[in-house]
């Protein structure tokens, strides 16, 4: 595959998956034996182990939304520089819903082999969206 036909499926877990919010689309883009790669959760594998990963965050900030700054191609991966956009509107890590809004900048890299997604690394600024929430302090405190 091209490294465009590459950031064109990457591009959907996005636009399609999480944007629009077309679960039912990652059973065309993702490989059944994924591994992904979670600084919350470690290395673990399979494509429900990814929907899940949507689901969590899903439960916690639902109607989340993402902006896409770039997208960098080379040869079988592709990585994205992000932004999520969201509202503590569920249970998370044990805190009730704070109706806080969260921006929450990430990186993450996608590996591709046939046209599916065969692995994973998700780096969002974690610690970030932990102080945007009151569960960690900033920084000098």
């Amino acid at each position: 595959m091209s490294t465009e036909q590459n950031i064109a499926i990457v591009r959907r877990i996005f636009d399609e998956v999480i944007n629009q919010e077309n679960k039912a689309a990652l059973d065309d883009i993702l490989a059944p034996d994924l591994v992904v790669n979670d600084p919350l959760n470690g290395r673990l594998q399979g494509a429900e182990t990814f929907k899940g990963l949507l689901a969590f965050f899903d439960a916690a900030f639902p109607g989340h939304r993402v902006t896409v700054h770039r997208y960098i191609a080379e040869g079988d991966c592709v990585a994205v520089h992000h932004i999520h956009y969201a509202r503590h509107a569920g249970d998370f890590m044990g805190l009730p819903p704070s109706g806080r809004e969260l921006v929450v900048p990430g990186l993450e890299l996608y590996r591709l082999s046939e046209g599916r997604i065969v692995e994973f690394w998700r780096h969002d600024d974690d610690a970030g969206m932990l102080r945007q929430l009151g569960l960690l302090p900033a920084p000098g405190q």
